[in-house]
């Protein structure tokens, strides 16, 4: 058998065609699973956003009380892990930023009247915070 009888053979177009159908097959399923992995991160993304935005608001409600130095570090180590392996560097930044800031600024603090602007200064912070966190995401709206 030469080769020009080989590659005219049957057996031929049966090898060709299981290796295509195998290339094929390799290649959908390479591409699945990097959209299911990517589709893990970015589930995970939200479920970790959306309890970053919790904490936040939390910390604004437990600030008024007198064990709110105590749950703010709490809750912010709670969620450190997390942010660390899955939140991109930018929100990380911006959250530990945020974070930092309400830990450590209404401790000066005496006049009521600061203390309110400098709540509805951090809120407004946060809103941004969570803008970013839905232009990540992906999510459209808002």
């Amino acid at each position: 058998m030469t080769w020009s009888d080989f590659f005219s053979s049957q057996l031929f177009g049966i090898i060709l065609g299981a290796l295509l159908t195998s290339g094929f097959t390799w290649f959908v399923d390479f591409l699945k699973s990097k959209r299911d992995r990517g589709l893990y991160i970015k589930q995970k993304r939200e479920e970790l956003y959306i309890n970053v935005c919790q904490v936040l608001m939390e910390h604004e409600k437990y600030r008024r009380s007198h064990e709110w130095p105590k749950k703010c570090k709490t809750m912010f180590n709670a969620l450190q892990g997390q942010m660390l392996i899955y939140a991109s560097k930018k929100i990380y930044g911006a959250y530990y930023a945020l974070d930092t800031e309400i830990c450590n600024c209404y401790d000066t603090m005496r006049s009521q009247k600061q203390i309110e602007a400098k709540s509805n200064e951090i809120a407004d912070k946060i809103v941004k915070l969570a803008t970013k966190m839905r232009k990540e995401l992906g999510i459209k709206g808002g």
